[in-house]
């Protein structure tokens, strides 16, 4: 077993299980979570666990700041506003669509309303969690390639990697592995830095929601340890 190695899986996965939650319909606990800076320290800890560099980890660090000391009855409020206003508008005009079958076929240029629960996209998505063995439970009343969705597979993931690997069990290792490469080549990675991107530029824009560029900025700052992690493990294949 390398300690390494398993430290890293096990930050990739709690700072996917993180970004869940940032980006999940806000309540009261993430508010309170970012005021008093608890959710701060979990996201340096997951990033620093994860392998990323002291520079990576400060601009996390400043982003999340922003928040301290909210009230967080206000910062709930308001977050709750900015989430609705940004990512469930109804109709064709919402800013940014939160399920990566409806984000990809807008930002591919497509009209009309996208299809939220059959399209090929999300169907593939629910493949590969059935494949591995969970779907999620709202599956049946939200698409299951929404943002949170997906990150929290990609957290389950790692999860599973992470106890592969400190159990010495060297197989189901790699086909977790894999399958977290294939899942990020195949869906997570083709839109969610698109994702964080707009909702970076599209939270200024709106009435409510600026507290998401934040959000979206210690995104950004993830992605690119999750994408440095990934190319590594296709360099062993």
């Amino acid at each position: 077993m390398d300690e390494d190695d398993v430290r890293r899986a096990i930050g990739l996965a709690d700072s996917c299980e993180l970004m869940a939650a940032a980006f999940a319909f806000p309540d009261a606990e993430l508010a309170a979570a970012l005021a008093d800076g608890s959710l701060q320290s979990d996201a340096l800890a997951c990033l620093a666990d994860a392998g990323a560099a002291t520079a990576t980890v400060d601009k996390a660090a400043a982003a999340l700041s922003a928040f301290d000391g909210a009230d967080v009855v206000g910062l709930a409020d308001r977050m709750r506003k900015g989430h609705t206003i940004l990512y469930l508008t109804p109709g064709v005009d919402v800013p940014i669509w939160p399920y990566e079958a409806s984000f990809r076929y807008t930002a591919e240029g497509h009209e009309g309303s996208p299809a939220l629960f059959r399209s090929a996209r999300t169907l593939d998505v629910e493949r590969h969690m059935r494949e591995a063995g969970v779907l999620p439970k709202t599956a049946r009343k939200e698409p299951s390639d929404s943002v949170w969705n997906e990150f929290s597979f990609l957290s389950f993931l790692y999860g599973s990697l992470a106890a592969a690997e400190q159990e010495g069990r060297r197989d189901d290792a790699a086909v977790w592995s894999g399958r977290a490469v294939r899942f990020w080549d195949e869906h997570l990675g083709c839109w969610i830095p698109a994702f964080m991107g707009r909702t970076r530029e599209e939270a200024f824009l709106q009435t409510y929601g600026v507290e998401y560029a934040a959000l979206a900025l210690m995104g950004e700052l993830f992605l690119s340890v999750l994408d440095a992690d990934i190319d590594q493990r296709k360099k062993r294949c």
